[in-house]
């Protein structure tokens, strides 16, 4: 598996991750993701933006539900905004 860096930009995954924290991720097959993963994702509605959210639940094999780990619900913009994220989406799991 190949290994990436994302610079965490924002307070969506604070406290685990904080704004500029630099993390690492690699890439993993769909079918290794399970409830908790933190995953680095193509948003669903912009595509020149990559987010890194929890998977906080799976609702089919194909569509996952992200949530940011801040506790302010208006600090992470996630499935709560823009729905559930085709897994597909998914380009890599952090490394923890």
């Amino acid at each position: 598996m190949s290994d990436f860096h994302v610079i965490i930009r924002g307070d969506s995954m604070w406290p685990t991750f904080s704004d500029g924290e630099k993390v690492t991720a690699s890439k993993v097959s769909k079918n290794h993701l399970t409830i908790g993963d933190v995953v680095v994702s193509n948003h669903p509605l912009k595509s020149d933006v990559v987010i890194v959210k929890r998977i906080k639940k799976m609702l089919t094999d194909e569509q996952i539900f992200l949530q940011g780990d801040n506790p302010d619900p208006l600090a992470s913009e996630d499935s709560h905004n823009f729905g559930p994220v085709n897994i597909n989406l998914v380009i890599g799991i952090i490394n923890n």
